[in-house]
This record gives structure tokens, sequence and C-alpha cells, in this order.
């Protein structure tokens, strides 16, 4: 039997005592935050008015992202999780987290797929079902490897990874004809993880745009997504009957929920009071600013709601200078508009 290699965790010296009481600890910490996840309760509604947009971005309730943005939008607050479906494996991801491919800082180019492969943000979903859509979706390349492996065709292979601090999976393996392979449901957890633009909020100005987008529920983060704000990651078995040719049967394909793994990192922050989210601001990389262009539709200004935060960040002016005020309004009016009470 062919195994791939892993990584193993470091401290293979404790005693059997350090190992069974670390172990029971863990359990116990895991079973704990894996009862929360499973316990969610749906969120109350939220609205657009949540979080305030423009020059007041940034400064909204500890539900609200901190990504400080004149061109951002009035947005609603986060959910306690988000959700990101991928195929790529949890030893890397739980140690590093998630990074954006490139600089660009185009929400719309990003959304309509990022074709030049360069876009500032990494998608994820207040939806763990369409998260699990796009999961069986990227897991087509795991079977596809898998089935490209020297000897998957001609015998029972299985090739096996690691996760941090738990050890070693089944990856992948091949059985007479057919193969299987996991792919993987990233759990987010936005009290650590707050440097997002929620996407349907900062493209309601164009109404074709926000019709086509709005289902996908995603929260695009700038940059990275810490390794301390993954709560773990949902595996997915996917199988499927391998033909003479050696290629899938799709007819055959089966995609299912198999286990759940906590990240020991995110435990690690759950309890720390002075935890800093990361900033895109604080990181020379990001090449993110108050001032990027986030090329968004404008939001019309007759957009109004009496329950916004900011009257002139409900509207979608980012600031007070952009309005003008006629001589004919009168002057206790004009105070009104300026500080945001009923006109």
């Amino acid at each position: 039997m062919f195994k791939r290699t892993a990584v193993y965790v470091r401290g293979k010296t404790r005693t059997r005592r350090g190992k069974t009481a670390f172990g029971a600890l863990f359990a116990i910490i895991f079973a704990t935050v894996f009862a929360q996840i499973l316990m969610i309760t749906p969120a109350q509604a939220a609205g657009v008015t949540d979080c305030p947009g423009g020059s007041y971005s940034g400064k909204g309730s500890s539900s609200c992202s901190n990504l400080r943005n004149k061109n951002t939008k009035n947005q609603r607050a986060f959910p306690q999780f988000v959700y990101r479906g991928d195929s790529r494996e949890p030893y890397d991801i739980l140690r590093n987290g998630f990074y954006s491919r490139g600089r660009n800082d185009d929400l719309v180019q990003h959304i309509q797929g990022d074709k030049a492969y360069n876009s500032n943000y990494i998608s994820t979903s207040g939806s763990l079902s369409l998260s699990e859509t796009f999961a069986k979706s990227q897991g087509m390349r795991n079977l596809d490897t898998a089935i490209r492996k020297p000897g998957c065709s001609t015998g029972r292979m299985k090739w096996y990874a690691a996760i941090p601090l738990v050890g070693p999976y089944l990856l992948s393996e091949c059985v007479d004809d057919k193969v299987s392979a996991y792919t993987f449901v990233y759990v987010i957890d936005t009290h650590f993880a707050k440097n997002a633009d929620y996407v349907p909020d900062q493209i309601r100005g164009n109404k074709a745009l926000y019709n086509q987008y709005k289902s996908q529920d995603e929260w695009a983060y700038v940059r990275r997504i810490s390794p301390d704000a993954i709560v773990g990651v949902r595996m997915y078995k996917m199988t499927a009957r391998v033909t003479r040719q050696g290629t899938l049967d799709l007819r055959t394909l089966t995609f299912k929920y198999d286990k759940f793994y906590a990240s020991k990192m995110h435990l690690d922050v759950v309890t720390m009071s002075n935890y800093h989210p990361y900033d895109p601001v604080n990181d020379a990389v990001a090449q993110w600013n108050y001032y990027s262009d986030l090329h968004t539709p404008n939001v019309p200004t007759r957009e109004f709601s009496p329950t916004c935060p900011s009257l002139l960040a409900c509207r979608g002016i980012v600031d007070a200078s952009e309005i003008t005020v006629t001589n004919t309004v009168s002057s206790s009016t004009r105070r009104k508009l300026f500080i945001g009470a009923p006109a």
C-alpha cells in the first residue's frame, strides 16, 4: 500500500499520561465548539443599514467590518460564521489561513470570475449549503487527481495526508473500480475575521449585477483570512466509479459529509481578551487603504432608511462635502441634514 508522505506533529516524546491528558482536554474543547456550530440558530434579520459606509466605515459595532474605505457602502452586520468550500488540504490551510491571489481591489471584476487571477479578495459565503456546492465542484479536482495516480486503475491504493495536531487521515483511495477523495468546507469565525465586505450590499447600485450575484451570499475578504479565525474543517467524501477508459462516471458520483475537525489554533485565541483581528491597512503587502478604489456602482441618493446610523451614509454619500444645500432650505433643516436627524 502506497502512502503519501505526511507531516506529523511535534512532541512525540511526551509520556503516555501526558498524551492522554492532552487528548482528553482537546476532545472536551472540540466537543464544545462543535456542539455550538451544530446548534446555531437562524440569525436575526440583517439589514443593509446595520453598518455605516464611506467616511463612517470601520466605525460600526463589533459585528461590523473593520475595513476603512471611502468607497464602501453601508452594509449588514456579519453572521456568526461564514464558510469557504475548497479542495485544498487542511494541513496547509489550518496552519497558514487563506491569501488572495493578487492586489486588484476591483470588487466587480472579482465576482465576475477574476479572469486575470489577481483579485485582492477571498470569497466566503454566509450559506453553508452554498459552500458545500462549491466544495463539491472543487472536489472534482481531487477525484481527477486520484485516478491519475500510478496504480489507481490496477489495484487497491490509498493515500494519506495530515491535519495539524490530529494526525494522518485518508485523503483518497482506489478500490476495485471506484475512486474516493475528500473535499472541504472551512468554518470561519467572524469575530476573529472582520476584514470583509458583503458583496450584495456593495453592488446594489446596479440592479442587474445585484440580481445576478445576490444568491451567493458572499462576504469578500481583503487579502487574508488568518488561521486564528478558522474554527475548523468540515470534510466531505466524494466517490465515483471509474470507467474502463479511466474517466469518472459522473452518474455514480456521491457527495457525503463525513466528519469535522476543530482547529487548535482557533481554540487558543477564543479566550484571549486582547485579540486584534487582521486589518489589511496594517499589511504593506495588501496595498489597501482608505482610498482604494473598489469600482462598485454608486447607490442612488434617494435610498434612505430612518433606522440608518447616518443619513449621509445611507444615501451612499461618503462625505458631507458631496451634498449641496440650497438657500431655500432653512437653517434648522440644514443643521438636521448634517447631524443625521430626520428633516
